[in-house]
């Protein structure tokens, strides 16, 4: 079945409205807009597709389609240099610009409504949609997506009159707005995703469609941009900027971020928040063209005169961290007045779009950065933006696009790197950086958190047990229909999490994050989970905190076979990660007589409110805290507490009976049988029991649970290690 990777990603009730490729090919393909200049910064547009090579992984790959994009029109250019156009519906090949003012002065914000309202002032095509942000503590959306440029003039207006921090109402309105938008919920589920669906499967004619998506997009924008309030004060900008790439994340076409700004650092720990959003940003086909808001005004205020560009690249380059020796990066302005990056791409030797060292930083390096590794350019050390601008819209709306099919053996969730060259070594190319190789459904329904990436990696160059010290596993019960349920178990000691003491010393922050892959026998990723804690504690709660465990079981419905599932976990305060790879055999969904896998107890804690009927570890009034620690202290417990759920046989009317042998050097002891009850509504038996330990010696044991109904048995096993 044929796919476009994570370049491009659409929401489900788009999929028909979208322009497909003019050229199709079997198997998954990966679409990347190019945009190629000349040495004077001259768009190049006569270019057919022989002029092209595309490397992914280093590796050149054959292009499956090729054409020129301008406008609402196609151009395809055949062997022989001739040029067909196909005319594009407007609708169905949108455009989508967003303008993002971020915390500038009364001087600057004057300087970038000028800019701003000259864009509009030029007007632009029907497909063109723009939206208008303010970034302070957040977020905040003052106009949504649309193509009246009274309304747009209006926010430009409002955006560059007051401080982003004012903007709270503004954002709460436009909120409304977009959810009244969407409709009332008729599902009783307040997910938006659902809501989408709903209201598509029900649009008569794709304009209705558009507007629910766009309204869509800006609630998520609006939604992410609110939970960066609760991140660090560093960090605030980056989360910011990933909420807005995120946030348009199921809207098709090319799309672009104009982010005025004064540039910004990247804190110590926060290297790969900023990673995520160059990477959610090449996935999302966006491209990011900041404008350094200082101008001409303060070049000495960034360490860079206004002809000392090429001190500035030299900087930035050794900010790439695994580069093999790359040389200094050199750039110059342009007759348009922006930053002209040159970095030679082969050398660059990463396994991820970035890496910043931000000890070595300024300001003006990070815009630079978020727009090379996006395809797009930086504007700076210039007052005049009008050219820029312009230069922008004309990106926008005139571009190659490629795709090609990249021969992914596995989806092993690693990172594949594009690059993009042309014969002429005189033009320049913008082009995406790459992708992470991920299952597109799996992207499209969970994302890519900013959290993920440096997790990522982490499995990518896996070196189980160093790092963190954790411990991961999974179980199996019985699911629904064909399927068994896996439960994924975390189990992490808090005073593994390091802890930052907030200014004036009354409260501290960290936390944690956490991905899981769950691979099949050929080693592609099946399934993905993640997931954060983020804490602030007070003085007092820290002593408690250090001595708990963060303990987490996510739920996954697989087929029987055998899999594997890698885990790793991340310090948010350091940066520290930890690694862990487990196996698991999911049976074969029978009605003979079955049984989970064995859990050992930790402890008992009251149950949720919100705790699922069905959810395996819920017994009773209480649910089971697992242990995934093999070893058992005998001075501290002279039992062995376990829980194992029995699935009776429907063709036997014995009553099930559970034994249990030891197994030290081959010397076995059994634990006496035990009659089991009858089994719940839900034709389940939940069996807790503790196994006598005392008179064992300290040692290696391969614990064998059995049960035996009639002539049927089901077995079990772990091995613990039991310490004197």
């Amino acid at each position: 079945m044929k796919c476009v990777l994570a370049i491009w990603l659409l929401a489900a009730g788009l999929a028909s409205a979208q322009e497909k490729p003019a050229i199709r090919a079997s198997g998954e393909e990966v679409l990347v807009d190019v945009v190629v200049r000349d040495k004077k910064g001259h768009a190049v547009t006569n270019l057919d597709q022989s002029s092209f090579t595309v490397f992914d992984q280093g590796v050149a790959r054959p292009i499956a389609s090729f054409r020129l994009v301008k406008g609402t029109e196609a151009v395809a250019f055949s062997s022989k240099g001739t040029a067909t156009t196909q005319k594009l519906d407007p609708i169905r090949q949108i455009r989508l610009v967003t303008l993002i003012f971020d915390r500038l002065t009364q001087g600057e914000r004057s300087l970038t409504r000028q800019a701003a309202m000259e864009l509009l002032n030029a007007g632009f095509p029907p497909n063109v949609y723009m939206a208008v942000f303010a970034l302070g503590n957040q977020l905040e959306a003052i106009q949504g997506f649309t193509n009246r440029r009274d309304l747009l003039i209006r926010a430009v207006e409002k955006a560059t009159s007051r401080p982003s921090s004012q903007f709270a109402g503004d954002n709460d309105q436009m909120a409304a707005e977009a959810e009244n938008i969407l409709g009332a919920d008729q599902t009783g589920n307040q997910d938006t995703i659902t809501r989408l669906a709903q209201l598509a499967a029900n649009a008569t004619d794709p304009a209705s469609l558009m507007d629910a998506v766009m309204a869509r997009s800006l609630v998520e924008m609006i939604s992410f941009g609110q939970r960066s309030e609760m991140a660090y004060a560093g960090r605030s900008t980056i989360w910011a900027l990933l909420g807005a790439v995120r946030g348009q994340s199921q809207l098709p076409g090319r799309k672009a971020i104009v982010y005025f700004s004064e540039g910004f650092a990247i804190p110590q720990g926060a290297e790969e928040e900023f990673r995520a959003v160059i990477s959610a940003a090449n996935r999302n086909n966006l491209s990011f063209y900041p404008i350094d808001a200082h101008g001409l005004q303060s070049g000495a205020s960034s360490g860079i005169a206004p002809s000392a560009s090429t001190g500035l690249n030299n900087k930035a380059t050794e900010g790439l961290s695994g580069a093999a020796a790359a040389s200094a990066e050199s750039g110059s302005l342009d007759s348009s007045g922006f930053l002209s990056m040159t970095t030679p791409k082969t050398e660059i030797a990463l396994a991820d779009d970035l890496y910043i060292n931000a000890n070595r930083m300024n300001i003006q390096d990070t815009l630079a950065m978020l727009a090379d590794e996006t395809g797009g350019f930086l504007t700076a050390n210039t007052n005049d933006f009008r050219r820029p601008l312009r230069r922008v819209m004309e990106e926008i709306d005139t571009y190659y696009e490629i795709t090609y099919i990249p021969h992914i053996d596995k989806y092993d969730g690693k990172f594949r790197r594009i690059d993009v060259r042309v014969a002429d070594s005189d033009l320049t190319v913008q082009s995406r950086a790459g992708y992470f190789a991920l299952p597109p459904d799996m992207l499209r329904t969970s994302g890519l958190n900013a959290y993920e990436v440096p997790l990522l990696r982490t499995l990518t160059d896996m070196t189980p047990g160093r790092g963190l010290a954790f411990e991961s596993g999974g179980m199996h019960f019985r699911g629904e229909d064909s399927m068994e349920t896996c439960g994924v178990l975390i189990d992490l000691p808090l005073s593994e999490i390091s802890l930052s003491e907030k200014r004036g010393g009354d409260s501290f922050t960290g936390g944690l994050a956490y991905l899981a892959l769950i691979k099949d026998v050929k080693g592609a990723v099946v399934k993905k989970l993640q997931g954060e804690m983020p804490v602030e504690l007070t003085r007092d709660q820290k002593a408690s905190f250090r001595q708990g465990r963060f303990t987490d079981v996510e739920y996954v419905d697989l087929p029987a076979g055998y899999y594997t599932i890698e885990v790793a976990v991340l310090d948010r305060e350091t940066g520290q990660t930890g690694a862990r790879r487990s196996a698991i055999f999911i049976p074969k969904r029978t009605d003979r007589l079955a049984m989970s896998s064995v859990a050992l107890i930790r402890k008992w804690r009251p149950k949720e409110p919100d705790a699922a009927s069905d959810d395996p570890f819920v017994v009773g009034d209480k649910t089971v805290t697992p242990s995934l620690l093999p070893k058992i202290n005998k001075s501290v417990s002279s039992s062995l507490p376990f829980y194992v759920i029995v699935y009776p046989s429907k063709h036997s009317q014995d009553t099930p009976q559970m034994s249990v042998e030891f197994d030290h050097d081959g010397i076995v002891k059994r634990v006496a049988a035990a009659a089991l009850g009858p089994p719940d509504a839900l034709g389940r038996i939940q069996y807790v029991a503790t196994a006598p330990i005392a008179q064992f010696d300290p040692g290696i044991y391969a614990v064998r649970f059995l049960v035996h109904q009639g002539a049927e048995v089901a077995e079990e096993a772990l091995s613990i290690n039991l310490q004197p």
